[in-house]
């Protein structure tokens, strides 16, 4: 069985390049495995590359950082981040073709930030990697499935953090099974925690109970990595609801409940009524996310909600398996 790391990102066959271009795929975040920290490791993550959103930015040469497309003086920030840390004394052209959603649970910062960085040092010939890139831009401190997913893409599982190590390490990295579904649910009206926010909420929150990091590690180790290989969407299904109800409790306190969206609660346990193998919400959410063996019967829960004004948006989406694209052009 492989046991993959974080791939490091080779930039010498795009140095020199004219323009570079990186695509990254949208992540959905299943849950944390410890939040209690006294093994001495703290985090450790479950996640998944989904399709449905990317973020897709061209970058070329300029004498300053000019951006069309996406929120621009975000991008331009993230931009002047990456210039200065690798020291390159000029500017970009950003060209954002896509951009995942901001503040849905869907990843979205991590992969601009690791598209930019990629595409910005892979344009001036500087041989780095996912990893210096995260630590220039800030991202990967407390979950590496962003990272997983950009560098290898599929389900990603990693181990948290140790003393003295910034980025989690992934032991644990598989192809999603291909026919299986997830039914997005999201609330465009509202938007989950993030940034300081999200700083100060796990701040605010006590250790999780020893008992309940246990119980999440067991469901991980004993139920979903077997469902995924084995192919058993029911028994995956369970163990992420399972994991998702402990996490939405541990978090209720500072995100108002255990889902951060009450029309999205109230829709995936409709979705949950009709062959959902399993419901949760991503990251600080409030986007959730039903679990389907199939694409018909994803579809088909789907059009039982049609017509109705529940406050939600649906989207069929599959597991991205593939990294992140890189490409570059003279």
């Amino acid at each position: 069985m492989n046991n993959p790391v974080l791939e490091k990102t080779t930039q010498n066959d795009i140095a020199a390049a004219e323009t570079v271009r990186v695509a990254a795929p949208a992540r959905l975040h299943l849950g944390f495995l410890d939040l209690n920290g006294g093994s001495r490791r703290r985090f450790g993550s479950i996640g998944v590359g989904i399709t449905g959103f990317t973020t897709v930015v061209n970058v070329g040469h300029s004498d300053r950082i000019d951006v069309s497309g996406g929120d621009g003086e975000h991008i331009a920030g993230i931009a002047q981040t990456v210039l200065d840390y690798f020291r390159i004394n000029t500017g970009v052209r950003v060209e954002v073709e896509e951009c995942i959603p901001r503040h849905q649970g869907l990843g979205s910062g991590t992969q601009m930030a690791l598209a930019l960085g990629t595409a910005i040092t892979g344009l001036y010939g500087i041989d780095t990697g996912v990893e210096e890139i995260a630590a220039a831009t800030g991202r990967g401190r407390r979950s590496g499935v962003g990272l997983g997913v950009f560098t290898q893409g599929g389900f990603i599982l990693d181990s948290g953090r140790s003393e003295g190590r910034r980025l989690p390490t992934t032991i644990f990295r598989h192809d999603f099974p291909e026919e299986w579904r997830f039914v997005l649910v999201m609330d465009t009206r509202a938007e989950g925690i993030s940034g300081t926010d999200e700083v100060e909420a796990f701040k605010s929150l006590p250790d999780m109970p020893p008992g309940t990091c246990a119980e999440i590690c067991r469901q991980v180790l004993m139920q979903m990595l077997p469902g995924i290989i084995e192919k058993d969407c029911e028994r995956f299904g369970a163990s992420v609801s399972s994991i998702q109800a402990s996490i939405g409790e541990y978090f209720s306190a500072v995100q108002g409940g255990s889902y951060a969206s009450e029309n999205v609660r109230r829709t995936l346990e409709f979705l949950l009524e009709h062959n959902a193998t399993g419901i949760g919400q991503t990251s600080w959410g409030p986007t959730g996310f039903a679990i389907f063996p199939d694409a018909k019967s994803a579809q088909r829960a789907v059009n039982q909600l049609a017509g109705r004004d529940n406050g939600t948006r649906l989207l069929v989406a599959c597991a991205e398996n593939n990294r992140a694209h890189i490409s570059s052009s003279r």
